[in-house]
Formats: C-alpha cells, structure tokens, sequence
C-alpha cells in the first residue's frame, strides 16, 4: 500500500508531495479542480504499474529549466522510484481506471479502431494471458527463424539428393556396391539416346532350333516288305553271287527295273530278258510296296541330312557367330547381364550324331530289306544329341534373358538425352551420400529440422494454451461484464466476446444487443445511417461500458488483494443512479483491494465515497495550485467543509470575523450583504424575487408596511445596506463619496446581520431599558442596490 507520493517536475506536479499527516490510507482521496494534476499523477501511477519511461519523460515539466522528473512512491513492500530516466522495478502492484483505460481498450473519440480491439484483447485475457501471448510471439519469431534456417539447409542439399526419390530416402540410403553397375547402365543408357538411330537398327538374338533325328529312325531301320518269297530272294541272292553284285547290286537292279519296256532289258540291251524267268523275279521283287519301303528310307536319309548335316551345322554356327556380333553392339548401350555360353562343341556333338545316324540309313539302304535292330547304334546318336540339346538349351536360356534385358532397357530408355544425364547423375548422388562434405549437408538439415519441429511444437502448445485462456476469459467477460451494466441499469448487453489471434496478435470483438437486436460495434468511421457503437450509445452509456470492463477485470485478477486500486473522475456523463452504483462498486473494492485511491474534480462524490465507506481508513488531500506560478501541491482536507454550501462558508467567515476579526475587511463587507440577501430570498421566497438585491429588499418592505412580515427588520436591514453600500457599488464619475471601512463598525454591521439571520442570538436587553422599535424615514439608503 502506497503511503507516500513525492513527484518533481512532471507536469504542473514540480514539487509535489503529500503531507507526511496524514499519510496515504487504504482509502485515499484526491480533490482538484481541472489543470490542477489529477490526470498526472494517474499517468505516473500507471506508468510505475507498467515500468514505462516514455510517459513520464513525455510530461517533463515545462518551464522549469529542462530538470529531469523524479518520482518516489514510498510503501510497505518498498520503495519504487523513477530516476535517470527509468523505474527501479519493472511493475508496481497498481490497477488504473482512467480516460487512457477507455482509449486505448475500448473507444476513442466515439470510433472504435484495431488498436482497441487489442488492447481490449490483453485486458480480457489478463497477465497470464499477455505472458502466453507474449511467449506466442516469441516462438513466432523463433519458429520463423527456424523455419529460415532449415530452408536454407534444405537449399543447401538440393544439389545433393537425386532427384527421383525423396530426402527421407536419401537419407537413408546406405552403401551399396550395386551403384558401380547402375552407373554403368546410365552411361550405356545415355550412349544409347545419343546414338538411338543405331540402336533402332539392332535386332534382338536369334534363339538355335535343336537339330532331332529323323522320326521314326528305328522303325525305319527294323522295317521290311513281307511278303517277299524266301525262295525268290534266295534266287536272288544266287543271282547277284553269280555275276559279282555286293548289296549295292538290289538297288541297281531296283533301278533298271523301273525301265523296262516291252520285254527290252535297259541294262543288257536283249530283247527277251524273261527268256529265263529273272524279269519276273524282278517284278516280285522289286514292286510297288518296295518302292514305297525304299522310300522311307531315302526320305530318312534326306532328313537326317537337313537336319544333322554338314549345311544344318554350319547355319547353327552362323546363327551363333550372328548372335555374338549382335550381343557384342547391345552391351554398348545395354548391361546384358549375361555372356552367351561356348557352345563352339555343338556342332561336334550334332556330327557324331549324324554319323552315327548316317552310318544306320546307309546300310539300310544298301540292304532295304535286311531288319537292323541297332540298338546301341542309335542310344550313342542319342547321347550325342542329347549333348548337343543341352547346350542348345543353356544357350537360348542366354539368348531369352539378353533379348528381355535389352527389351526392358529400349522400354525404360530416357526419351531425351537430358532425362539420361538426368538418371546418370542421379546415381551418382547416391553413391556420394557418405561422401563428408554430403554427410555434413544432411547433419546440419536434420540438426535443423530438429530445432524447427520443436519450435513448432512449442508454438502449437502455447497457441492451444491462449486459446483455452482466450475462451475462459471470454465467457467470464460476457458474463461480468453484462451483470455490471444491469447494475448501472445500461438499456443494452454485449454479445458473446470472440478472441482471436489475427495475425498472430490477438484481438477482442463482441457486438451489442440493444431492444433484441444486434448492433456490431463497427470499427473505424462507419456511415451515419448503420447503427453502431457510435451512434446508438449516449455518452454516459460509453463510459459505462468501459467501466463494467474494468471491473470485470479486476474480477478475474486473483492478486487484487496485494494492489492499489487507481480511479480517476469515474463519473463521466453519469445520473443519479450510475453515480451511486459506481460509489458501490468503489465501496466493494475498497473491502477487495490492498489499497483505493480515488481522484475526482467532484468534491461531493468524493465526500459520498468517504460516507458510503464508513469504516475504511481514509485520508483525503486537496491538489491545488501553490503560489503565482500555477505549479500544483496537496494538501490534506476535509471533505465535510470542503462541501459546505457557499452560504454557510460566509456565515462561518462573519462569525469569525465578528468574533476574532479574522479577515478582510473588504471582503467582509460584501459577504455581509451576500449573507443578507440569500437568508431573505430563500427565507421569505413569496415576498421577495429570487434576484432582489439588499437595497431593493429594504425598499419592498418599507413600501408594503407594517403589514410585511420582515418590517420588524427593517431598522437594521437598513442600516447594513447604508453601511456596505459604499463598497458594493463603484465610484461617482465626480464627487468620491467612499469612505474606508471601520472594521469597529464593520464588527457591529456584521453582527447584526448573523442576528438578523439567525446564526447569533441576539444580547438580552437589561430589563429597565426597552430599545424602542425604530422609526422608518425615508431613508436615502433606500435608493441604494
């Protein structure tokens, strides 16, 4: 609790101070007229609060040789003083309800603009409020700095992430010996858009045809015509011993049988060739079904040559040399991934099969009719083949993956040379992610990551925590704030209070509900024909919102009771009725505060603040200017004489004068006909107008006579007209009539004007002497006013 102000140099306060008796109370008032300093000393009372410079240095005192202000607020927790141009704390415990109160939170000059709506927003969310708020911005500026840096970390790596996968991936890459072939597949890849006209002209490998045995190889061999005498291949066989034939001599005969013509042998040139019965020997012989048999064995023999011959083998051996040629020109552009196999034994196996197989048809040939089992003849062609089958088989198995590996890679192919240095450098940034200087990049994004996902963080917690702070306030607003206005009997209620955090500074909107209609406050100058806050809410109505705000603010402050509580001429535009209430509300907070302090240019309020408190230590001090230089000082004061009526301080200056000759005597004199003519105008208001003066009151009672009820008085009324006329009225422009005033007579007059009106009794006369009612002539002092 303050229990001492000291202020030099700040505005009209050069040197003020209060009095040591009585020092500052828990209820403490100041009286002063207007320019005397109240509205100072409240600025420098919420400058202590807010350990703020600007506005105390702003009211240096003028005219006092530039001297620096100098403040000391003297408590029982300390002393806080302001020196050198700054407060010794960073905030006093003081609450201020003043005209900067309702400017800067709620209107200005009937407009209400942004800076209200977030000034209004940090009373309503309170100090814990403002310190979220003031947090939020902090780690608004943090986060925003994070969020710099990790940009510029991210920037820093956008030469060193590959461009098909993401940071996450690239991160996590690890060392992989398969880079070397990827990086040589995009170099064939980009060799390969470079030179596409050449790789549309390469054909994909040609797979080898497995060379087989004539079908039905065995059946052929064990075949024979049956129904053949014995007897006549017998005769046969002597035929051929006779004349040298060895087996080959059947097919020649075969042969030369097919061209006999009327009996005429082709081969002897005789003519009756059958004379001994060999034509039609030959005919059983050598037959139709003969030739058909023989037939199949040439058609076996023609087989086994297209298929296993000199010609077969030597286009398999082409085919593969072809094929080599072809690999050869796509491992330029392509990463085969596999060689062809030596197959260089192939055709050896196929020629062993082949003679084998030849060996069979050719001694069936030359013995069409002989069965040849040959068993062993043919499983060894089979062998042969089957080595050649399997590297036939492992070799297509090459050509088939060759043939798909360069498929893929025409599919996949870059379309541009461009997309292939793409896809080749891209390999190798992955083969660099552990080189140092990468390492380093990727350390000091993720280290930057980091700090910007915790300022985040931080930021989303505070937010969440002004949130739930910014709608507690506000439902506790909305319904203090309403609860006061029905106090003061307001005709109108605010709707429910919206905070917001636009643009990361919160701010406060309600709206007002006026005869059930909604009216928005309207911010800034809004046209004359809408209704708004401006224009549908009277004076006193406006100051009565602001003044429910700050009482419901001091609501919701839970250390009330360790603060002084400063209110500043509360009772703008205020009737009857709202200036009680508002004395109510200073009487509930003088039971809730450390301390109240009250300055008012009403000294009547103030003395009905003091009343209505009845019970609370009070101290009360009058500001007013101190000498001719019009620099303002307190005093203390008492509020009961401080408030006594015009009339009764002039009795009190009569009496003191008659009784201690306190006073001027030339202010006397007029106080003497004041005091007169008020007593007479009030006292007898159907006898006299509310204007007569002294001398036209003498006047009126002696024209009505005895019949008025004040001609007892008229002796010495006229007596104190003729004696104070001389100083109520000015100067002849000729004769100077005035005489100075006696202060012996001054004495009397005045005495018998406090008789006259009641405020002496008059001396008892002695008994013998019975003072006689004057006789009224017509006075001269009649005429004067």
């Amino acid at each position: 609790m303050l229990s001492k102000i000291v202020i030099r140099n700040v505005g009209v306060l050069r040197a003020f101070d209060t009095p040591n008796a009585p020092k500052l109370d828990k209820l403490t008032l100041f009286y002063g007229r207007n320019g005397r300093g109240k509205s100072t000393l409240t600025s420098v009372l919420r400058a202590a609060r807010d350990g703020e410079a600007s506005s105390v240095l702003g009211r240096q005192s003028l005219g006092n040789g530039g001297v620096a202000p100098k403040v000391v607020l003297v408590s029982a927790a300390g002393t806080i003083t302001f020196d050198n141009g700054g407060w010794n704390t960073k905030g006093a415990p003081v609450e201020v309800f003043d005209t900067a109160f309702i400017t800067d939170n709620v209107y200005a000059g009937e407009l209400i603009e942004l800076a209200h709506d977030r000034g209004l927003f940090s009373v309503i969310v309170g100090a814990d409020g403002v310190r979220l708020a003031k947090h939020l911005e902090r780690f608004n500026v943090i986060a925003k700095t994070c969020a710099t840096a990790l940009k510029d970390a991210e920037a820093a790596l956008v030469d060193d992430v590959p461009s098909d996968m993401s940071k996450e991936e690239f991160f996590a890459l690890g060392p992989n010996p398969d880079y070397a072939k990827r990086l040589d597949a995009t170099e064939r890849a980009l060799k390969a858009v470079q030179q596409a006209g050449k790789i549309a002209l390469l054909k994909p490998l040609e797979a080898l045809t497995m060379p087989e045995l004539p079908a039905g190889l065995p059946a052929v061999l064990i075949g024979t015509v049956a129904d053949i005498e014995a007897s006549a291949r017998g005769r046969l066989l002597e035929h051929f011993k006779r004349f040298g034939f060895d087996k080959k001599g059947e097919a020649w005969i075969s042969y030369g049988v097919e061209h006999i013509h009327d009996d005429a042998c082709p081969l002897c040139g005789r003519d009756d060739v059958d004379a001994e019965g060999m034509v039609t020997l030959y005919g059983q012989i050598f037959g139709e079904t003969y030739k058909v048999h023989l037939g199949t064995i040439t058609t076996a023999s023609t087989e086994l040559e297209d298929s296993l011959g000199e010609d077969a083998r030597t286009a398999l051996a082409n085919k593969m040399a072809a094929n080599a040629e072809v690999a050869g020109k796509w491992a330029e552009y392509v990463a085969l991934g596999e060689e062809l196999p030596d197959a260089s034994a192939l055709g050896a196996h196929i020629a062993d099969a082949h003679r084998e197989a030849k060996a069979l048809l050719d001694r069936k040939r030359s013995s069409p009719l002989d069965v040849l089992q040959a068993v062993d003849e043919i499983a060894a062609a089979g062998e042969s083949l089957d080595s050649a089958r399997k590297l036939v088989e492992k070799y297509n198995a090459v050509v088939e993956a060759i043939n798909e590996a360069t498929n893929k890679a025409v599919a996949a192919a870059p379309t541009t040379e461009a997309a292939a240095i793409l896809a080749r450098e891209n390999v190798k940034k992955r083969m660099a992610r552990h080189a140092p200087g990468v390492q380093k990049r990727v350390d000091a994004y993720l280290a930057a990551k980091r700090r910007d996902q915790r300022a985040r963080n931080m930021r989303t917690q505070v937010q969440n925590r002004l949130k739930k702070a910014n709608e507690d306030a506000a439902a506790h607003y909305h319904q203090r704030v309403n609860h006061y206005l029905g106090r003061f009997g307001a005709s109108f209620t605010i709707s429910k209070i919206t905070n917001s955090m636009q643009g990361n500074a919160g701010q406060a909107d309600y709206g007002l509900l006026i005869k059930g209609e909604t009216v928005p406050r309207g911010r800034g100058r809004q046209a004359d024909a809408i209704p708004t806050f401006r224009n549908t809410l009277s004076a006193g109505d406006k100051t009565t919102l602001a003044l429910a705000f700050f009482l419901a603010k001091l609501d919701s402050d839970t250390t009330l009771n360790c603060k002084t509580l400063v209110v500043d001429d509360p009772l703008s535009s205020h009737d009857s009725h709202r200036r009680r209430e508002t004395v109510n509300a200073i009487k509930d907070l003088c039971s809730r505060c450390l301390q109240v302090i009250v300055l008012s240019h009403d000294e009547f309020l103030l003395r009905e603040v003091e009343r209505r408190c009845v019970g609370v230590p009070c101290a009360a001090f009058q500001i007013d200017f101190d000498g001719g230089d019009e620099w303002s000082s307190a005093t203390a004061v008492d509020l009961d004489k401080l408030c006594r009526a015009g009339h009764a301080k002039m009795v009190e200056e009569l009496v003191a004068y008659v009784d201690h000759r306190q006073g001027d005597a030339d202010e006397v004199v007029l106080k003497v006909r004041q005091a007169l003519e008020t007593h007479y105008r009030r006292s007898f208001a159907a006898y006299f107008a509310h204007d007569r003066n002294l001398g036209q009151i003498v006047r009126d009672i002696s024209d009505e006579g005895a019949s008025h009820p004040c001609h007892r008085d008229l002796g010495r009324l006229d007596n104190c007209n003729d004696a104070t006329c001389d100083k109520h009225h000015g100067d002849d422009a000729i004769v100077v009539l005035k005489r100075g005033v006696d202060p012996d007579e001054l004495r009397v007059i005045a005495a018998d004007a406090l008789e006259l009106i009641g405020a002496r009794k008059p001396a008892p006369a002695p008994a013998a002497a019975v003072r006689p009612s004057p006789a009224v002539p017509p006075y001269a002092s009649l005429e004067a006013s």
